[in-house]
């Protein structure tokens, strides 16, 4: 006898190949009806005997499409139907409009075989792609998930193309970016002024890859935005590129054709292996082998960030010289967001690049590579954008109302919760500029039409300057209803939602600077926390910041703030310097000089104090020299300094005492490889020694880690060894970063649970 089912399945179920797969497998099993996608997912009306529809659902959930990820399948016995044949059916919109978009994905293999066979009709086509992979969320205006909704959209099939498309047999049935050299996108080469050099694919492959080993600087159109490109053994171009960029420290991204050439100037263990080859395609931080590119890569860094081709095009540039290594860093002005518009290219990159390399396909939604690092056999992101975003987070707490999550204003995400679902956006960087905040509004605004996203509770950090706080006040005007959270609590409740863990923890919140309920810069947090409350447990002691924000940038301010609190208007060595007396002035008088505990904060001025750095042109320059030099020091035998601390309402770590071991250290002679490797032991024993307190006294066993600071690998290697053997269990981030790019997430979590208990 045949049954009839309704049958719903949500998740990433579009753009991934979804309907072809369904369509398949129905005739595989003789079933009979329709599939069709819309604004909730994907809709299959099925007839058949049971054990027929038994079978089909479950090849459903047990061998979906590569790239599909399935959050639910429900089914709703009808009455039959009698249906003669299984169709594909035009996409509508329902009346709930909630469904997944699947994120970039690199070339596939079966692709990139046609892509290499010189017979093959695709053969070096830059943008040849199928159901299994290609570009999505960037090129994505609307759902339904159908190409009129795409920036494919004006671009018209050719016959073969169409007969793909419409072909269930084959591999690119209803694949929305499907297209040919007849039909599809096109490259072209530009000088920098707008003289267009070459616009047949060869010759534009050719030209880039001669032009970019005579140490030229080419801007390429990614997936998500404009990478720059120079010839990364080239000393003279990588000068250049920092000199255009104004970007005298921070390290540069590379490309490789290979793993094979990686593996000759960089160590790759096997899961490093295994992410530079996933479909994600990030770039990893690796560490030197034999490093004989331009040491203008990473001034003074020894660990560098490195990714494979995951594009056609840019997989033709590494085909006819394996060798090649590129910087292949992010196409922006220092401190702006990714540039991904033609126009905005020959604008803003015109001064930097020699060359710009185009598609004419508009990109949707910018989005920067992703980027992770390996410690201990365990993947940790510090920025998680391309190939990673939109994929959604499952929530062990469900909402029926829609929640905006704003982020904080330093490494930005935002996020999206309603039901039992969160979204995160893509990395948008620091929101310090105009055009960052421009764009912010412009991706929430691209999210909420995707998801049918109509907030009705907006959520927040403490600051009160921050950009993030002061949008969240703007649609509290409007009528939102607005909640605040505390940035730290917000780190460690985005690790519990992370890990779906229910109950409290001990959370370490180590960072730069956020916002305490005290109205001083937290960042040096020891917490017990669930998703609904936290208790500040200890933290470091409070010394001055001179200059407030400023002194992020000079450290050597910071330093003289940690000798001040040890030894007053006598600060050895450097007293008489006019320099030093106005910041020991504004110190005493308190002018413009909050008080901070921020670990992030002490990194820096022990830096500066190791004569490591005075200023810094980026976020963490001062710490990141400092574990540099670390790695090459040992304790030599010194026990472990356990910094002492005080009790009262809190434990406070004594951030004098600290200082003073070091500079007594200074002091008597020793290399300041070994005094750094000893400040990042005293941190980490430091740590676990309090937290052995804190769980002794409220009986809590379980540790989370995030902020900033614990993407020093060094420190973060020290902590988890130490907790280990101390039978800890230890909870870290797994699909969010230590740094700010978690905290949406945070605040998701949190409101979530206040707005349960209400």
């Amino acid at each position: 006898m045949k049954k009839n089912y309704k049958i719903r399945v949500k998740g990433i179920v579009q753009g991934v190949g979804f309907r072809p797969f369904i369509y398949r497998i129905a005739h595989e099993f003789n079933i009979k009806g329709s599939v069709k996608n819309d604004t909730e997912g994907v809709l299959i009306f099925a007839e058949g005997t049971q054990v027929q529809i038994d079978n089909f659902i479950n090849k459903i959930k047990n061998t979906p499409p590569p790239l599909s990820s399935i959050q639910s399948i429900t089914k709703i016995k009808l009455n039959p139907m009698e249906y003669d044949t299984f169709n594909i059916n035009k996409s509508n919109i329902t009346e709930s409009r909630f469904t997944f978009l699947p994120p970039d994905t690199t070339v596939c293999d079966k692709c990139l075989g046609e892509f290499i066979d010189g017979n093959d009709r695709r053969f070096h086509y830059p943008f040849i792609n199928c159901t299994d992979c290609g570009p999505r969320f960037s090129i994505i205006n609307d759902i339904p998930y159908d190409r009129k909704k795409t920036s494919m959209d004006r671009f018209v099939m050719c016959s073969p193309c169409q007969k793909e498309y419409e072909d269930h047999l084959n591999r690119r049935f209803h694949s929305q970016p499907n297209a040919c050299q007849k039909c599809g996108p096109y490259l072209s080469l530009f000088s920098s002024n707008g003289r267009l050099i070459a616009d047949k694919t060869s010759t534009v492959i050719s030209s880039v890859v001669d032009l970019l080993l005579t140490g030229k600087i080419i801007a390429i159109k990614g997936i998500g935005g404009f990478l720059l490109a120079t010839d990364a053994t080239n000393d003279m171009a990588v000068k250049e590129l920092r000199r255009r960029k104004a970007r005298p420290f921070k390290p540069f991204a590379l490309m490789a054709g290979t793993i094979k050439r990686i593996r000759m100037f960089l160590n790759v263990s096997p899961l490093e292996e295994e992410l530079l080859l996933s479909k994600e395609r990030p770039i990893v931080i690796l560490k030197e082998k034999k490093f004989n590119l331009s040491r203008g890569i990473a001034p003074s860094i020894t660990s560098h960030g490195i990714m494979l081709p995951y594009t056609p095009f840019l997989h033709l540039l590494f085909s006819g010289n394996s060798n090649m290594v590129l910087i292949m860093t992010s196409g922006n002005i220092a401190d702006e967001p990714i540039i991904y518009r033609d126009d905005d290219a020959f604008k803003y990159l015109s001064n930097i690049a020699d060359y710009i390399a185009i598609y004419n396909r508009d990109i949707i939604a910018q989005s920067d590579d992703s980027v992770l690092f390996v410690e201990d056999k365990t993947p940790y992101f510090i920025r998680r954008s391309r190939g990673y975003v939109p994929v959604p987070f499952y929530s062990t707490t469900t909402t029926k109302q829609h929640i905006l999550a704003t982020g904080g204003d330093l490494k930005n995400t935002f996020a999206l919760a309603r039901d039992n679902i969160i979204i995160l956006s893509q990395h948008l960087g620091d929101l310090a500029s105009p055009s960052t905040n421009d764009l912010y509004r412009k991706m929430i605004e691209h999210f909420k039409k995707i998801y049918d996203f109509s907030p009705e509770i907006v959520v927040s950090d403490l600051h009160p300057a921050y950009f993030t706080t002061l949008f969240a006040d703007e649609l509290k005007e409007n009528g939102l209803k607005k909640i605040s959270v505390q940035h730290h609590h917000a780190h460690i409740a985005s690790v519990i939602e992370d890990n779906q863990l229910d109950g409290k923890v001990i959370g370490l919140a180590f960072d730069g600077t956020g916002y305490g309920v005290d109205g001083t810069l937290w960042g040096s947090e020891f917490i017990i926390a669930d998703k609904k409350e936290f208790k500040r447990i200890a933290h470091f002691s409070d010394f001055h910041l001179p200059g407030g924000e400023k002194a992020i940038k000079d450290v050597w301010k910071i330093a003289i703030s940690l000798l001040y609190d040890c030894y007053g208007s006598s600060i050895p060595l450097i007293n008489n310097d006019p320099q030093v007396k106005f910041i020991v002035e504004i110190i005493k008088k308190k002018i413009n000089s909050p008080l901070t505990c921020s670990i992030g904060r002490i990194f820096d001025g022990i830096s500066s104090l190791l004569g490591l750095s005075e200023t810094i042109s980026t976020e963490a320059e001062a710490a990141i020299l400092l574990e540099e030099t670390a790695l090459k020091g040992n304790s030599n035998n010194i026990k472990p300094f356990l910094i002492p601390f005080n009790r009262g309402d809190t434990i406070i770590l004594q951030t004098k005492s600290l200082t003073r071991y070091i500079y007594n250290l200074i002091k008597n002679g020793k290399s300041r490889e070994d005094i750094a490797y000893i400040f990042h032991q005293s941190i980490a024993s430091s740590t676990i020694n309090i937290t052995k307190i804190i769980r002794d006294e409220y009986g809590i066993n379980r540790i989370a880690l995030s902020g900033g600071v614990f993407q020093n690998r060094l420190l973060l290697n020290l902590i988890i060894k130490g907790l280990t053997s101390e039978k800890f269990d230890i909870y870290t981030p797994l699909k969010v970063p230590f740094n700010d790019g978690c905290i949406s997430l945070g605040q998701l979590a949190i409101s979530k649970e206040l707005l349960r208990n209400e």
